[in-house]
């Protein structure tokens, strides 16, 4: 009996080291966060990856424990994973920066996909805008409202209906009100242009002077009433274009190129 207890603790030492959690590189834990695999990139394809550990199972044998979060449901499942998967991996980390607090704040800058919501909602309405959504379609139209995770475009054919969730980018002009004192030289420019075309209209068919003058009178209104387009046309030309990527898929795409 004294005999089998000692091999009794050496088989158990060795089954326990076999299975112990190891460390990818000391950039990272033994548990790699959500934080560490954006940054590193280790399981990019991992959708709703909330953690995961890598647990040495032989010598060249190991298998990653993960634990993904999707509509508020965690799951935990395992995967095997080769050794030369795992030194590949390894080699990807140590090439890359240490994950810094400056490195997580530039990361989290561009990863509009996480205040999407927040995005869609603080846009101006009515706001013409360019959307590629589920299945690489594109649409393009007018945003007219943002309800229930639904954004309600305006297009040429009737009001599209497509959910938050199937937006991969969306692009619309920033703000024109830098623009505003355009305004009254534009209103004025379409006012006079107006007035040319009815004076020009006049030379060539010499009405009598009543006729000629409700001539200049409704061709001035009418491009009066053009006015706001064209103030629309200009600023719009001017501004610049803001793109958001608002789906991970879509960034990590983003980050490969």
């Amino acid at each position: 009996m004294y005999r089998t207890f000692p091999l009794f603790i050496f088989f158990f030492s060795l089954i326990s080291a076999k299975n112990e959690v190891v460390i990818l590189s000391p950039k990272v834990g033994t548990e790699i966060d959500i934080h560490e695999n954006r940054f590193y990139r280790i399981f990019p394809k991992v959708k709703g990856f909330f953690n995961a550990q890598i647990i040495s199972i032989s010598d060249k044998q190991y298998r990653v424990r993960f634990v993904t979060s999707r509509r508020r449901k965690k799951k935990t499942y395992d995967k095997p994973l080769s050794l030369k998967r795992y030194v590949a991996m390894q080699n990807h980390v140590n090439r890359q920066p240490d994950f810094t607090e400056e490195a997580r704040i530039a990361m989290y800058s561009g990863m509009n996909f996480l205040r999407a919501a927040e995005i869609i909602s603080d846009m101006p309405k009515p706001q013409f805008v360019k959307i590629l959504h589920h299945e690489r379609k594109r649409l393009k139209g007018t945003l007219i409202s943002f309800q229930d995770t639904l954004l309600s475009v305006q297009t040429a054919v009737g009001i599209e209906k497509v959910p938050l969730k199937d937006v991969e980018t969306i692009s619309y002009r920033l703000s024109t009100g830098e623009y505003l004192f355009l305004k009254p030289y534009i209103y004025a420019m379409s006012g006079i242009i107006g007035l040319s075309v009815a004076q020009l209209y006049n030379n060539q068919r010499s009405p009598r002077v009543d006729v000629s003058w409700y001539f200049l009178f409704y061709g001035t209104m009418i491009g009066l009433n053009f006015s706001s387009e064209l103030f629309d046309a200009v600023t719009t030309l001017l501004t610049p274009k803001e793109t958001f990527i608002l789906s991970q898929e879509q960034y990590e795409k983003s980050r490969t190129h």
